[in-house]
């Protein structure tokens, strides 16, 4: 019942703001996202995993918006060194993830908008978790930052209340703390979200 009354006030809350500020939106998203943590080691063969995410968004704006965003996100990446036979390492992040957007509406109407966007994300580590098999400089949660920047750019599509959005994060900060590795994530994201207001 509490949890129903919350949702009620948020609703109301935003409804009154919604009637203040013109392009106001809010909602829910979900998706999925395909990383890939890459290292300046030649010997090391990176690969992409794919996982998801969920959170929620505001919209502020009409032609122009500011889209910040409360996600959280699973940032993986699987490694293995061609010199070493068997060799594997894996990591996985479970982070929140803060992106501060940019963007305009190409296409702009009632039913249907067209939009691009572009902006920081600031990750912050919940979990971290750091495997290693046959691997000598194998490296632990405690070399890993719990802070790192991006740069997210990308297009969505808007269809009535629904927002679909396809983005690419470019890892700006080396989130290693060991001196001798350098380790960016860069990575694919796809949302759909929901306008409630």
């Amino acid at each position: 019942m509490k949890k129903f009354l919350v949702l009620i006030m948020i609703v109301i809350a935003g409804a009154a703001v919604k009637a203040q500020i013109p392009g106001f939106s809010i909602g829910p998203k979900a998706g999925a996202t395909f990383s890939k943590i890459t290292s300046d080691q030649d010997q090391i063969t990176e690969e992409m995993k794919s996982s998801l995410h969920f959170g929620a968004f505001v919209r502020l704006g009409n032609k122009i918006y500011v889209q910040p965003e409360v996600l959280f996100m699973n940032r993986k990446g699987e490694f293995s060194a061609g010199n070493i036979a068997g060799s594997s390492r894996s990591i996985h992040l479970k982070t929140i993830d803060i992106p501060v957007l940019v963007g305009g509406k190409i296409i702009g109407s009632e039913i249907f908008n067209l939009r691009v966007m572009a902006g920081p994300v600031a990750s912050l580590a919940l979990n971290k978790d750091v495997s290693s098999e046959n691997w000598d400089d194998a490296i632990t949660e405690d070399d890993i930052r719990g802070a790192n920047w991006g740069l997210q750019l990308g297009a969505g599509v808007d269809v009535l209340m629904l927002t679909f959005d396809l983005r690419y994060e470019y890892g700006i900060s080396n989130f290693s703390k060991d001196d001798g590795l350098t380790l960016k994530n860069n990575m694919f994201v796809v949302s759909l979200g929901w306008k409630i207001l």
